[in-house]
């Protein structure tokens, strides 16, 4: 009897030839799963899966066309915001009569109140006026006062600011602050009635409504009494000083009226807090601002000793 070439001694020749059993197949064969593998490794292969060349789970041409898609959408958005924008403005042109205006012309406020502006001094964005006297650093506020005047429509009321009105407009020795009433659609006011009862009515306003005249009174002063022993004089122009009330309320095209402060014999090298005040009937509005011009450096030559 022959036997079976390749047989081994001790096996069934009917059983095919098996490789050994290793520690991998031990593993499979208890669990019946493939073996772990750490989270790094699994984070690694879902960012580049480097047997089917995936990036994120997705093929190169797969991202290509998604990134192309979002740009044409982005493209699409923008696109129709900007024709919606511009079809509303243009709606809003032909239904109002629109006009580009400053911020500071048009300003909302509560009903029994109104804003005033004082010029110059938000030069630098405070409500400061600060200066050394006999030098050119006052020169930015005569500029601002300046260009103020240029963007006005030039009128027989700016004439009677005096020197105001005109350069250097007081600066440096006695300077002016041009108040006005921020523009308000809608907006006036009554002047204040003779009988009225309200103690806080400044002497000086008193007198003023027993003349012929209906104003809106502007009254300014210092605000504590430091200010108000420092202060010196207070000249107006117009005087006495107010605002005609059959002006308002104004249309977008008039100038607002002013009224010019001047301020003068004031104590050179203190702050000074300055309260200008608008009295009508229906209440008041006030704007406050700073004053502080410092005074020349003297030198004083006295035998060997220099003081300054």
């Amino acid at each position: 009897m022959f036997k079976r070439k390749g047989s081994q001694k001790g096996k069934d020749p009917s059983v095919p030839f098996q490789r050994p059993t290793t520690s991998k197949d031990i593993h499979t064969a208890e669990d019946g799963s493939e073996p772990k593998t750490s989270l790094g490794r699994q984070f690694c292969r879902y960012l580049y899966n480097r047997e089917k060349k995936l990036f994120c789970g997705r093929s190169c041409k797969s991202w290509l066309c998604i990134i192309g898609y979002s740009i044409m959408y982005l493209l699409f958005l923008s696109t129709y915001t900007l024709l919606f924008l511009f079809g509303s403005l243009s709606i809003i042109k032909l239904i109002d009569n629109y006009e580009l205006i400053e911020k500071v012309e048009l300003m909302t406020y509560s009903q029994n109140g109104i804003g005033l502006s004082a010029t110059p001094t938000s030069v630098d964005n405070f409500p400061i006026i600060s200066y050394r006297s006999n030098s050119n650093e006052d020169e930015k506020y005569v500029n601002e006062l300046h260009e103020f005047f240029k963007r006005r429509k030039r009128s027989t009321e700016d004439i009677a600011l005096g020197p105001c009105g005109s350069l250097p407009f007081g600066y440096w020795k006695s300077p002016c602050i041009v108040i006005r009433i921020n523009k308000q659609l809608g907006w006036s006011a009554k002047p204040l009635k003779l009988n009225t009862t309200d103690l806080n009515i400044p002497l000086d306003v008193r007198e003023w409504m027993k003349l012929d005249q209906q104003k809106l009174w502007l009254h300014c002063h210092g605000l504590h009494s430091y200010d108000k022993e420092h202060l010196g004089k207070i000249i107006y122009y117009p005087d006495p000083p107010g605002f005609d009330p059959g002006l308002f309320p104004l249309d977008m095209k008039d100038n607002a009226p002013l009224v010019a402060v001047q301020i003068k014999e004031f104590t050179l090298g203190i702050s000074l807090a300055i309260e200008c005040t608008l009295w009508y009937d229906e209440g008041t509005s006030s704007t406050a601002f700073l004053l502080y011009v410092t005074p020349k450096n003297k030198i004083i030559v006295n035998a060997d000793k220099i003081v300054q």
